[in-house]
């Protein structure tokens, strides 16, 4: 009797990061990372074959898009076959005999710290706030130097995972912070059951050209989610749509052959199940 391999999962971070958190929810925890540096590195190796699916978080529900994200998308093209829905909960991490009054430095990725200003400003005025590539990346890099000076802000998984304590929890300013994570998989087929779609509208250039292309959306009773213009390289000023849209099979299927009978261009990026 032979044995399953977990599935290599491409994220960007390291494990115990939010990426990871989401690859669990999305794939089951039976799984293997491939860990990637960028965004770029989790795409390239799906492509490649070095993972075989990939997760990687396309806007915050504060910040809005990760517009290098949707560049990636519209590039590689890999099917969109899932989505995730995390809550950020953000927590000062340190080592057992640390206390707000010894902490000096504070590492964390930039987008973590900027979501915890107000209460680093309020709690540790004058810690040294130093940026990492990764929030579970700066846990592991604070508990390779036992010292009560230092800080990370990342996951309660990352403290998990690198047993050391949590100093304060939710420390984020915002307590409605979500991100979206996106899965990605070349070999899945499209789920005929599901009941969002996103797709990469592309019109002519003319005059109300968009105005008539949304209104065939409005005609299918179709609610779009997302609306969004990317630059098309090599053509200046002038855009494509990053579209999302709950309907299901039978409306999409509508929805593009009337879009295409307008001259429009339909690049279908997923099909798939909501999160949440």
């Amino acid at each position: 009797m032979t044995t399953k391999s977990p599935r290599r999962v491409a994220i960007q971070g390291e494990p115990g990061s939010f990426h990871h958190a989401a690859a669990r929810q999305l794939c089951g925890d039976d799984i293997e990372l491939v860990c990637c540096a960028t965004f770029g590195a989790v795409f390239q190796a799906v492509q490649s074959g070095s993972a075989d699916i990939g997760v990687v978080a396309c806007e915050n529900s504060l910040y809005g898009s990760i517009a290098e994200v949707y560049d990636l998308l519209l590039h590689y093209r890999l099917p969109i076959t899932g989505e995730h829905i995390e809550h950020i909960h953000q927590n000062l991490i340190t080592h057992p005999e640390a206390d707000l009054t010894s902490i000096r430095e504070i590492y964390s990725h930039p987008v973590a710290l900027n979501q915890c200003r107000a209460w680093l400003a309020a709690n540790l005025p004058k810690a040294e706030l130093i940026e990492h590539h990764d929030t579970a990346g700066a846990v592991d890099e604070i508990s390779l130097t036992p010292s009560p000076y230092m800080a990370a802000i990342a996951g309660s998984e990352a403290a998990q995972l690198y047993g050391l304590p949590i100093l304060a929890a939710n420390i984020e300013d915002e307590k409605t912070n979500l991100t979206r994570f996106l899965l990605l998989d070349s070999a899945a087929q499209p789920a005929v059951d599901a009941t969002k779609a996103s797709l990469v509208l592309t019109t002519s250039h003319q005059p109300g050209a968009l105005y008539r292309a949304l209104g065939i959306f409005a005609e299918a009773n179709a609610n779009l989610t997302k609306l969004e213009s990317r630059p098309i390289r090599g053509e200046a000023f002038h855009y494509q749509f990053i579209i999302d849209v709950m309907c299901d099979i039978k409306s999409l299927h509508t929805i593009q052959s009337a879009l295409e009978a307008q001259n429009c261009r339909v690049d279908l990026l997923g099909y798939y199940t909501t999160g949440a």
